[in-house]
């Protein structure tokens, strides 16, 4: 008899042939059959049998696995409780606002009697706004030696399943809309999954165990569908992207023998996540897609954080044309191959099961051999190999935000750094091997910069000194290598050493206003170097700078020279202050300056504003004043490369707003914006939403002839919905005392909020028009209705989505014009 992976290697070579290309395991007709499974010979404490008309407690049978969980003592590890559960589809029916079964006893394994794992199903349908609140977690387990065998679980919120031999027990989903539904969480210690599949189409397992061992288990899903705990082994597994593309936020895992399927790129981590998922990941003889056009196979999706300080590692990895797999940084840019290296034999010989799992990482040794293969590693001495390097770096001065102290622990972040100067105190990395049982826990320390010297290059810690005589800062990578080769990269951010601040050969003056803007002037002793001085602008009531307001601060080492005047500057005095920097001075006390006389009507040439969000204050200002922006909730400066000017503001609180107040009387209106949702793919929010107003239902707002301080005027606003996937619904709203309610029954289903999204919206008369497009591809957004002119000329953004990293939005560039209008 053929194996059962020549079996599926020839039954994919068929379905690749005839053009009919299986998405998912529910709808591929092949029973995946396991011939060294000998149902016979398996043994249970507890029976589930569906086709009994009743449970019987006395022999310990039971017709649901609810009854014989609940009947299940507590097993140990000597010796599990096994419930045995016979080839049926059973329904796990739990209440809307919790799981469908919670597991929290010690030792329980879940046994399938069949051969083929599709044939017993654990099961229920709801999700995320699917038919129950939360993610819809069908099993949740939080116990230590966990077991699930020759089963599949399934949360057929959103996908099909056809059972074998019986069409009378299929499953229907509930909605085609993808949304979170979880099939399983974990959370303990020593759980084993074997000859099982998970099923969903998004959120289908989230694994949080300290150690775990899977084999010959199926999974799928298209974004945030497996986790990994602290460690996890996964031996001859399959990971399927059933609608061709996605994210796996994979971490912590070594994949053993491994198939990834993906017709259109795949990516374990979100750059939101610790730029790499937080942990490793180990790619151990696997197979995975060929890059494809249309997305690649790459570790990060979106844009990672520079410097990683641990990598994800391959070793023989092919592609499934046979060729040594390529696999990028990031899904995003041009290619660059620095999240990850390839390992030496020597260093591959560490990661086996045994060697892997028999402790927790860098904690007391159980042996724990979930594989069966102690014997075989053990023989061959490869039980107490180096496979992880845990590096933490001391921070001994700031590092003014460039790099900051790394993570400590063994399973820290990406990237270990440290700021030094030199001349000054060094920075301090402290190495140590994973497990602690390795019998040479050598760590050797190199650098190929003559920029920093070495307290020493053999120890657990080296102290790196800064020597930089270039003049010019520069990021410094030191190598900590273990005696079998492996090694891992920390890296400093060495700058010269600093000199006093320049001197002002000119102190600070404000020149008269002149076309619309102010301007300070000044000189200082740079001896041919950068100025990086900071300058802040306040507006105050008077010469002595009373009740002073900033306004607007230098950032990136970009001295704001100009400040464009608007209207809530008239009548005010403006105050600035400067602060003398350059490239290898800390900023020196700032001398300030004012002008003689307040700002006048004549000097705001036109009322059109356009915010330069590098210069933005972001501080909370809840009062509303012609011609300045009132900010509510919790907004952070954020840089990017990719967004105006180099800086954005980040909606940080549900129920955040960026409103301006402009009190004089405006007629026709246009608000032209740039986004960055941290979606990417189109949804633009963390969960679906709506349009009811109120600060818990998710949806952003734009408000164009808006007045914040009464609340009137209009909006475009849009949320994500259960109804469709990778979009969101838009739709043009009239605001009335707050209340917001739809201008028309038009909606528009759109995937235009992505990367780089630009929106503008007109009022221009009657008619309200919002068009939007983004920098990715080639989604649109086309709107328009009728309103009743209103004399209004406030406009802003509002954002109640949810705000964990990832989910959260940037704006980078906000404008407001009137056409026609000029300055009063």
């Amino acid at each position: 008899m053929k194996s059962l992976k020549t079996y599926l290697l020839l039954v994919t070579a068929v379905l690749l042939s005839t053009g009919h290309f299986a998405l998912a395991q529910d709808s591929v007709k092949v029973e995946p059959i396991d011939p060294t499974i000998d149902v016979a010979k398996l043994t249970y404490d507890i029976l589930v049998d569906g086709n009994l008309p009743q449970d019987d407690p006395a022999n310990n049978k039971y017709k649901t696995l609810q009854a014989a969980y609940a009947a299940a003592p507590e097993g140990t590890e000597e010796k599990p409780t096994v419930i045995g559960i016979k080839p049926n589809v059973y329904q796990l029916p739990g209440e809307a606002t919790g799981t469908s079964l919670s597991m929290t006893k010690n030792y329980i394994t879940l046994l399938g009697l069949t051969n083929n794992r599709r044939a017993v199903v654990l099961a229920d349908n709801r999700g995320h706004m699917e038919g129950g609140q939360g993610n819809g977690y069908i099993l949740d387990v939080n116990a230590n030696g966990f077991t699930l065998k020759n089963l599949t679980v399934l949360n057929y919120c959103n996908t099909d399943y056809e059972y074998p031999g019986d069409p009378s027990k299929n499953l229907k989903m509930r909605n085609p809309v993808i949304t979170q539904a979880v099939a399983i969480q974990t959370a303990g210690d020593k759980h084993v999954y074997e000859n099982v599949a998970f099923l969903s189409r998004l959120d289908t397992t989230f694994l949080r165990t300290t150690r775990s061992y899977l084999k010959n288990v199926y999974i799928e899903g298209p974004d945030d569908f497996i986790g990994g705990g602290t460690i996890s082994v996964w031996e001859n597994c399959e990971i399927v992207f059933p609608t061709g593309r996605g994210v796996m936020s994979a971490s912590g895992i070594t994949f053993i023998n491994c198939k990834f399927e993906a017709t259109h790129g795949l990516q374990f981590s979100k750059s939101e996540f610790g730029s790499g998922g937080g942990r490793f990941n180990a790619l151990i003889n696997c197979v995975m897609p060929v890059n494809s056009p249309q997305g690649p196979v790459a570790w990060v999706r979106g844009v990672p954080a520079p410097r990683p300080s641990q990598f994800s590692l391959t070793y023989h990895t092919k592609d499934t044309s046979g060729k040594p797999a390529v696999i990028y940084d990031s899904s995003v840019g041009p290619p660059t191959f620095t999240y990850s290296r390839e390992l030496s034999d020597q260093e591959a010989l560490a990661f086996n099961p045994w060697n892997l799992l028999r402790a927790v990482p860098n904690g007391a040794v159980d042996d724990w051999d979930p594989a069966g293969v102690k014997a075989k590693y053990e023989a061959a001495g490869q039980g107490s190999l180096i496979y992880r390097i845990s590096l933490a770096s001391g921070q001994n001065r700031g590092g003014g935000g460039r790099g900051g102290a790394g993570g400590g622990g063994g399973f820290a972040g990406p990237s270990v750094s440290s700021s030094i100067r030199s001349g000054g105190q060094g920075a301090t990395f402290t190495a140590t091997v994973v497990p602690n049982i390795a019998p040479d826990q050598t760590i050797k320390w190199s650098t190929d910069s003559n920029l920093v010297s070495l307290s020493q290059t053999t120890g657990p810690s080296v102290t790196v000194t800064g020597q930089n005589q270039s003049g010019e800062p520069q990021w410094v990578p030191i190598r900590a290598t273990a005696a079998n080769g492996y090694y891992i990269t920390a890296y400093v951010y060495c700058e010269p050493k600093y000199i006093d601040p320049p001197t002002f050969t000119t102190k600070p003056k404000i020149n008269p206003p002149a076309n619309g803007m102010a301007s300070v002037s000044y000189a200082l002793d740079l001896g041919g170097r950068q100025d990086q001085s900071v300058i802040t602008w306040y507006i105050c009531d008077d010469l002595k700078g009373t009740n002073g307001r900033e306004v607007a601060t230098s950032r990136g080492n970009q001295p704001m020279m100009s400040l464009p005047l608007t209207s809530g500057y008239v009548g005010k005095y403006l105050l600035v202050g400067v602060e003398p920097k350059h490239q290898i001075s800390d900023p020196g006390e700032a001398v300030t300056a004012i002008t003689p006389t307040p700002i006048t009507a004549a000097d705001v040439l036109s009322p059109n504003i356009t915010v330069n969000f590098r210069n933005f204050d972001p501080t909370t200002y809840e009062t509303y004043v012609n011609g300045l922006w009132t900010v509510l909730g919790t907004w952070t400066s954020e840089p990017g490369d990719n967004f105006a000017n180099g800086f954005g503001v980040r909606a940080a609180s549900r129920g955040a707003a960026l409103l301006y107040q402009q009190d004089a009387p405006m007629g026709d209106m246009q608000v032209d914006l740039v986004m960055n949702p941290e979606k990417s793919e189109g949804m633009g929010f963390g969960s679906p939403g709506s349009s009811v107003d109120g600060d818990q239902n998710q949806k952003a707002d734009v408000y164009i002839k808006y007045d914040p301080r009464t609340k009137n005027g209009y909006a475009l606003r849009w949320w994500r919905t259960t109804e469709y996937t990778g979009k969101c619904v838009y739709q043009l709203f009239k605001i009335q005392d707050g209340v917001g309610s739809p201008l028309n029954d038009k909606q528009v289903v759109s995937g235009v909020f992505k990367a780089n999204t630009h929106m503008t919206l007109k009022i221009v008369g009657n008619t309200f028009s919002a068009t939007a497009s983004n920098g990715v591809d080639d989604e649109t957004l086309s709107l328009e209705g009728t309103v009743t002119p209103n004399r209004y000329g406030g406009a802003g953004v509002y954002w109640s989505g949810s705000i964990p990293r990832g989910n959260s939005n940037v704006y980078s560039q906000f404008a407001i014009s009137y056409p026609g209008a000029t300055a009063k």
